[in-house]
């Protein structure tokens, strides 16, 4: 029982101390967890700059030896991916003591996803979610990350415009991230947070999961994208159940940005 994917406080839309994130993932049974905080680099947003590299590593270091031995802990970032930025990803992530880098898409030509409104009304699917499938190949492509998230995030707030997700018109641009994923050995994370949320599925579904496998695809990752304290660990059981139901047979962990690969 891994959970790869954790907000704690040193995110600006999360709550709960480190430590206390901590405490309700050992106490749910995890062996070993990785914080994921956001790191922006849009300057229009409010939250630019909220990151505070220094003072996160050293929760986390103290982290690490209230709960050594009970609990290994992943010093990692979500790092938000607008091609514009990526000089400004590239810079930022030199030198950084990450274990785990895991580059998402909330952006699609400027607009912040969650501002959906904004985002899908006046689109049909096709034209919603190519646009975002296409910011994530191109993620994918700058060998910046470890793993890409979410991979099909774009149904999160869709489902609302254009019912169930069905990724088979998009087959084509899914099918180049997934090879790129592959080609540069990253991993694709199962994110559980659909599951709370209106998508009602795992990010991606099943069958880009199953797509993945089939075209030699094995470096999977697994996160709750929890930000509050109840949400830790929410989901990971499925996640990692619909795992081995495909054949999936291992995780992967982090140590320094070098993957460990772990038996489910």
């Amino acid at each position: 029982m891994i959970d790869y994917h954790l907000h704690s406080e040193r995110s600006h839309d999360a709550s709960g101390r480190v430590l206390d994130t901590c405490q309700a993932a050992y106490e749910r049974g995890f062996s070993e967890i990785c914080f994921t905080e956001h790191v922006d680099f849009d300057p229009t947003e409010e939250y630019c700059g909220y990151f505070d590299y220094d003072l996160y590593k050293r929760q986390i270091e103290d982290a690490r030896e209230v709960y050594s031995g009970r609990l290994e802990v992943g010093f990692g970032a979500e790092v938000d991916f607008q091609a514009k930025y990526s000089s400004e990803i590239r810079a930022f992530l030199d030198g950084k003591e990450f274990d785990y880098v895991i580059g998402a898409v909330h952006y699609v030509n400027g607009i912040l996803l969650e501002r959906h409104r904004d985002y899908f009304s006046g689109k049909n699917a096709q034209e919603a979610y190519t646009p975002y499938f296409e910011n994530t190949l191109a993620a994918i492509e700058t060998g910046l990350f470890d793993a890409i998230a979410h991979l099909d995030l774009c149904k999160r707030h869709g489902v609302n415009y254009f019912g169930q997700f069905d990724p088979a018109p998009f087959a084509c641009i899914i099918d180049k991230a997934l090879e790129a994923i592959i080609a540069r050995g990253m991993s694709l994370e199962i994110n559980t947070s659909g599951l709370r949320q209106a998508a009602n599925d795992i990010y991606p579904c099943q069958a880009i999961l199953e797509r993945y496998y089939a075209l030699g695809g094995r470096n999977i990752t697994i996160g709750s994208d929890s930000h509050s304290i109840g949400n830790v660990g929410f989901g990971i059981a499925d996640g990692l159940a619909a795992a081995r139901c495909i054949g999936f047979s291992e995780i992967s962990a982090y140590r320094l940005r070098e993957r460990i690969g772990k038996a489910i």
